[in-house]
């Protein structure tokens, strides 16, 4: 049901009077300079996306996902690579790739290198908890409707924090 929701919100976001979306540019690794945009120059993020809230949250995801010049202007200098089960606990392992993407409208998982057709879907969670929310993601079988059947593959995790009055993409957890 969540999945079909974001579909339906990401479809509103790109689809502006109806034409196609552009196909989303090759993915880029997490690292990036600098701090958040201050509001004037944020022209790039769609009305509402820096919002503190579950709905400004999925704009705002839509947009670093199809745009890598907005997710590295909107992520921390050095991701924190932590455990997924202990998140206080930090991981020494080397910095991915973002996995996330969008495939025909569908929420994937992105693997560099692998043609884009055969990517598998995942399954999206969000917990907002204070100035913090967890985007939690699976890889996941869906039915040809949209309904989740299973969920397979290790689950993996991104914190966002809500600083200088947007997002700011801090943790990977895995």
């Amino acid at each position: 049901m969540r999945q079909r929701r974001l579909t339906t919100a990401l479809l509103v976001l790109l689809l502006p009077g109806g034409k196609p979306a552009a196909a989303a540019p090759a993915p880029t690794a997490i690292a990036a300079p600098g701090l958040v945009r201050p509001a004037a120059t944020r022209a790039d993020l769609p009305s509402g996306a820096c919002d503190k809230t579950e709905d400004g949250f999925t704009a705002f995801l839509n947009a670093i996902v199809t745009d890598p010049a907005l997710r590295a202007a909107y992520s921390a200098p050095q991701i924190a690579e932590r455990d997924l089960n202990d998140p206080a606990k930090p991981v020494a392992r080397p910095v991915e790739p973002f996995r996330l993407t969008l495939i025909d409208y569908m929420w994937s998982y992105d693997e560099p290198g692998r043609d884009p057709g055969k990517l598998a879907r995942v399954e999206l969670s969000f917990t907002l908890d204070g100035n913090r929310m967890r985007l939690g993601l699976v890889k996941a079988k869906f039915s040809p409707e949209g309904n989740l059947i299973r969920t397979f593959g290790a689950p993996e995790a991104y914190v966002f924090e809500h600083r200088q009055g947007c997002w700011r993409l801090v943790e990977h957890l895995r």
